[in-house]
């Protein structure tokens, strides 16, 4: 009786599985955007001035011993943007990891996040029209991707123009918000 019981749960189970589609596969829910921003230089502005960015909220945001930011910018003496990971501004242990790299394709070509090449807990210059990609691990305690596969979210940055007067960094950011999916395209990704 015992036996029949299980063989029956196991077939239940498996019908269940199987009409819900593919049990492993992940599937993206959120849209990817580009939006323009601006922020302003870590060094020589007020520090109540947005000089970090909140990928996954899209949105420039102050920067701050709370680590509530994925990278930071500021200016070098060349007139260059400079973007820092959040491990190189605010040195604690709830920092997330985050990588960058530049990318031979520009800013409307980069369809894809890379797989490989990053580089972790380093600053980048990010000249006029090159395109810089950020991996940012979001898998702590309450965060978006804490069960997820891949933790990462990507983004691609493109600086577009640098004022050095007001110290400001004008930029387009590309986000695909889904835990480990390194697809730009418009739309809710696939890949």
């Amino acid at each position: 009786m015992k036996a029949r019981i299980a063989v029956i749960a196991a077939g239940l189970t498996a019908a269940l599985i199987s009409a819900c589609g593919d049990p492993t596969s992940i599937k993206a829910s959120l849209l990817n955007s580009v939006d323009t921003l601006s922020v302003f230089a870590l060094s020589g502005t007020p520090p109540n001035y947005p000089s970090g960015v909140a990928l996954l909220s899209r949105q420039p945001v102050h920067v701050d011993g709370f680590a509530l930011f994925d990278i930071a910018f500021d200016i070098n003496a060349e007139g260059n943007a400079v973007i820092y990971p959040v491990k190189m501004i605010v040195a604690s242990g709830s920092s997330r990891p985050v990588a960058m790299q530049t990318i031979a394709q520009p800013f409307e070509l980069g369809t894809e996040a890379p797989k490989t090449g990053y580089q972790s807990d380093s600053a980048l210059v990010a000249t006029i029209g090159k395109t810089v990609v950020v991996q940012s691990a979001h898998n702590a305690a309450a965060d978006l991707c804490q069960f997820a596969i891949n933790p990462n979210i990507y983004a691609k940055i493109s600086v577009d123009s640098v004022n050095l007067a007001s110290r400001t960094i004008y930029f387009r950011m590309g986000v695909d918000p889904n835990c480990g999916f390194r697809s730009f395209a418009a739309g809710i990704p696939t890949s």
